[in-house]
């Protein structure tokens, strides 16, 4: 019961309640508790003035204490009530008739502070008694008002017994309203798990239901729906990168089975040996490249962690990758041509690097033609450090040039695949160059050659 959160709002709010209810309802209490006393002492207090001003009336008319005794205590009937007059050293002289046989012994002390503060309370026989002088000016004697204490016991007893019987009933109808509204609350989050429970490796275009995108809720069905876009997009590029992958193992793993077959098909030559094993040789040289390049891919979704952070002299990296590629252009009758004298230095990984500016000028030199030129430059731009691999080649087609990063995208496919190509040059070099926070971009044209640009920025 208590693993649903409904049961536990209902509880939690359930007993903030109860405590602030409890609070209030001793604070007020006592609170109406104080105010009762402070009523019926006020009360008593002008009663008790009203029989002493009569009483004073009585005695300069008739000028006799007994008559003035007698007409006051006679007229002056107050429900619920005694009255009784005392003289100035606090023996009872006369009583109101409801107190026949049960004459009132107040305090000699509460006497006293009659005299010196104008009114005096005591509790006498369970009676609550206000004690005022009959005058100001002579010490006449003292006017006593008497009321049962249990008139406002019992005022405080239907309090308590309000405060009961609401309570209970007023904890009773929040919880059950609390439980509707947490119900009611968090029924769009049921909604959202019954949805979400649906939602499978092959249906990650499903979204959830957003009915209000400005509350918490709305919010959260947002956030799930972006993180399954990014599912559903990372989901589909896995399985177009694992397709082409398996499409690209499949021709050198193909040739390398058929060749081999067919040389031990029957008895052969040492040449025809050789021939075949060349062959079988160079499938799995790119057979080789393809798997290392799978590698370094994989990588991909590591981002910055997945490298090495160390201080690297920039020049130097493309002064070894000019080296390598000049055999390169050596076999094709390249002119190669560098221009990296500017020291320049970043914080990165110099063998991604390495594999980066050679993927570039390995692309420049397949698809530049015999007698073409090839260059390879260095140098600070805007801050940053600048590398440019130029061509003459065959240059790029303006649709393919968004695609080219892509991985297994290749332009002349058919072309690309006898050349050695497998789509993937660029997609590494691409990620290599965004995995040390820079960018590469290219500008081609058809027939005319391409640039490939690469901005990294420089260590302080």
């Amino acid at each position: 019961m208590f693993n649903s959160v409904r049961i536990r709002l209902t509880l939690w709010y359930a007993g903030v309640l109860a405590l602030s209810l409890i609070a209030f309802a001793l604070l007020v209490y006592y609170a109406a508790a104080n105010v009762f006393y402070e009523r019926q002492d006020e009360s008593l207090r002008s009663t008790a003035e009203t029989v002493a001003s009569a009483y004073i009336q009585e005695l300069e008319e008739e000028e006799s204490i007994a008559k003035a005794n007698e007409v006051v205590l006679a007229e002056m009937v107050f429900p619920n009530r005694y009255v009784e007059v005392t003289d100035a050293a606090g023996r009872v002289v006369a009583w109101s008739g409801n107190l026949a046989g049960h004459v009132l012994t107040i305090p000699q002390q509460t006497v006293n502070d009659a005299r010196t503060r104008s009114v005096s309370f005591t509790v006498v026989n369970q009676l609550r008694v206000a004690v005022v002088p009959l005058s100001a000016k002579k010490d006449l004697g003292y006017a006593a008002v008497a009321e049962p204490v249990s008139v406002i016991d019992e005022a405080l007893r239907r309090l308590r017994r309000y405060f009961f019987a609401g309570v209970p009933l007023i904890l009773l109808l929040a919880s059950v309203g609390g439980y509707v509204l947490a119900r009611k609350s968090l029924s769009p989050i049921s909604l959202m798990d019954q949805q979400t429970r649906r939602i499978k490796a092959d249906s990650l275009s499903s979204r959830l239901d957003v009915t209000n995108k400005r509350d918490e809720l709305g919010g959260l069905a947002t956030t799930i729906n972006d993180l399954l876009v990014r599912l559903e997009n990372s989901f589909k590029q896995q399985q177009r990168f694992v397709a082409d992958a398996s499409h690209e193992l499949r021709t050198p793993l193909a040739v390398l089975r058929g060749e081999t077959e067919v040389a031990l098909a029957q008895p052969r030559s040492i040449d025809e040996y050789k021939a075949s094993l060349d062959l079988i040789k160079d499938e799995a040289e790119q057979l080789s490249r393809i798997v290392e390049d799978l590698f370094i891919l994989a990588r991909q979704p590591f981002d910055a962690p997945a490298i090495m952070r160390e201080r690297v002299s920039l020049d130097q990296v493309v002064g070894e990758c000019a080296r390598a590629a000049q055999v390169l252009a050596a076999r094709k009758d390249l002119k190669l041509t560098v221009n990296a004298n500017k020291p320049l230095s970043l914080i990165g990984d110099d063998e991604l690097l390495q594999r980066m500016i050679l993927n570039l000028l390995d692309n420049a030199v397949k698809y530049t033609p015999a007698g073409g030129e090839v260059s390879l430059d260095l140098a600070a731009h805007n801050g940053d450090a600048r590398i440019t691999v130029r061509d003459t080649g065959i240059g790029i087609p303006e649709k393919d040039q968004p695609h080219i990063f892509d991985r297994f995208y290749r332009v002349d496919k058919a072309r690309s695949r006898a050349m050695g190509g497998a789509g993937l040059g660029l997609s590494i070099a691409h990620w290599i160059a965004e995995a040390h926070g820079g960018k590469i971009s290219v500008e081609s044209q058809t027939g005319k050659g391409s640039v490939f640009m690469v901005e990294l920025p420089i260590a302080p």
